[in-house]
């Protein structure tokens, strides 16, 4: 019988060619979703991890594809080869993924915190600037101009009083402002987290699972 028309060598052929087909596919989604680049943010390696976990069925077909090409063809030796390296190669990536998720979502938390308490200080600066600028004012007029260039959200309208009493109630206001920004900022940074630990831990758990079959089909191979 001709090998060429042998619908088990046929078989062989078109799984090999499909399941790099697949890899490629995956290479080029990959690489379209980790543009732009921002290697210096956690977010974009954890938003990278996700997507690996979201392909990583393409990649498990890919790899049976293989394993069925080798099964149709026993007793040729390159399929079970090409086999064996895509699924080690696919392995060693998807355990990879575990301590890279959590060394992600650690940069995270220190990383948001530092962000977060450095807008604190410059808040603060910048409120300490206003109050001495409030405090050398020497007329109501002169006080509204002042309060009119600046961000300090909403602040009490002068009304009837002296300057001194005037130049009171807006320093109380801007240091409430200030507490109120700076307690806005931690509970953002607070909601955030916790809506990262879900993903992370989807990843975690996925890479796990997915490391687990490859690693599994590796040793059958």
């Amino acid at each position: 019988m001709n090998n060429d028309r042998d619908p088990r060598t046929v078989f062989s052929s078109h799984a090999i060619l499909i399941s790099r087909g697949l890899e490629a596919l995956v290479l080029l989604t990959f690489i379209a979703g980790a543009i732009p680049f921002a290697l210096a943010q956690p977010v974009w390696w954890l938003r990278l991890s996700d997507s690996a976990i979201s392909l990583a069925p393409v990649i498990l077909l890919a790899v049976i594809l293989l394993r069925l090409s080798e099964v149709s063809i026993a007793a040729t030796p390159t399929p079970r080869r090409q086999g064996f390296r895509t699924a080690s190669r696919w392995a060693f990536v998807y355990g990879l993924l575990i301590p890279l998720q959590l060394i992600a979502f650690t940069w995270l938390w220190f990383d948001s915190d530092r962000q977060v308490n450095a807008s604190i200080r410059q808040g603060e600066r910048n409120r300490f600037a206003i109050q001495k600028g409030v405090l050398g004012s020497s007329s109501d007029r002169e006080l509204q101009a002042l309060l009119a260039g600046a961000n300090l959200g909403p602040l009490p309208a002068i009304t009837a009083g002296s300057l001194a009493d005037h130049k009171q109630q807006l320093t109380k206001a801007i240091d409430a402002n200030g507490a109120v920004f700076s307690a806005s900022l931690r509970r953002e940074r607070s909601a955030m987290l916790r809506n990262s630990i879900p993903g992370t831990l989807r990843v975690l758990l996925g890479a796990l699972i997915v490391g687990a079959i490859l690693f599994t089909i590796t040793g059958q191979l």
